[in-house]
């Protein structure tokens, strides 16, 4: 097996774990619907599902058509979990408040709206890439030729987890509920660094993102298990000990 097969197994197998959580961490979102940041925890987690699930399905269908719809689809997961975070960040009661939060979320909103039409549509225009008939770096993966919107894409997508990122840097600075604000500053500028290298060096479908969203996803969930103040299975303990 070559590095980029390896490659591909690597990703497609994380990207598959973080599919199979999505059960047990919606079950303690909707328990917390009510509270905090619960309702932006679940539409985060849903983004981070379905990107990471469509971004492994390109590995189901060799044809470059199929694997380019998927990832296409993948973007629209990622968008969601972008915005997503961005308002889990933003609602926590941990994190201090946006000014003018009406007109930032109705910005960002607009934005992520245009962002997900075009990337969606871009076999019609072109904007975002050009499907290419050559192998990817991870063979599993659809080849695509950059173009200016996908660029664009990506400097938007790493803003929006940079900036839930900032939000509990500052709260980590303020001392405020200080294990998980660190926690979720480190995993939150990490994954925004992930969508830049990937894109960089990378170009094209590759990527560890998604599987650094679900990071943050996993944080969200021993965090809510923990203020239930309930016993963790024991397969959990050890994540939770380490985490903290």
């Amino acid at each position: 097996m070559d590095p980029g097969q390896l490659l591909s197994v690597l990703l497609i197998a994380g990207a598959g774990c973080i599919v199979l959580t999505t059960y047990p961490y919606l079950a303690t979102g909707i328990a917390y619907r009510d509270r905090d940041n619960g309702l932006s925890y679940i539409l985060f987690l849903m983004g981070v599902a379905v990107w990471n699930g469509l971004f492994a399905a390109q590995a189901l269908d060799p044809r470059p058509i199929v694997k380019g719809f998927f990832f296409s689809i993948a973007t629209l997961g990622a968008v969601l979990a972008g915005l997503g975070w961005l308002l889990f960040a933003s609602t926590a009661s941990s994190t201090p408040l946006l000014g003018r939060r009406r007109l930032v979320y109705h910005a960002v909103a607009l934005l992520a709206g245009i962002d997900i039409t075009l990337a969606i549509t871009t076999p019609t225009h072109s904007l975002y890439w050009t499907a290419t008939s050559e192998s990817s770096v991870a063979l599993a993966f659809a080849s695509l030729e950059p173009n200016v919107g996908y660029w664009l894409h990506t400097f938007f997508l790493t803003g929006l987890f940079g900036a839930g990122a900032t939000l509990f840097a500052v709260a980590w600075r303020n001392g405020t509920d200080v294990a998980y604000t660190r926690l979720y500053t480190v995993a939150g500028f990490a994954t925004a660094a992930a969508i830049l290298a990937s894109t960089l060096l990378l170009p094209g479908t590759t990527s560890i993102a998604p599987l650094a969203a679900g990071s943050l996803t996993t944080i969200g969930w021993i965090q809510a298990q923990q203020k239930r103040y309930l016993r963790l299975p024991r397969p959990y303990r050890w994540l939770s000990n380490l985490l903290r």
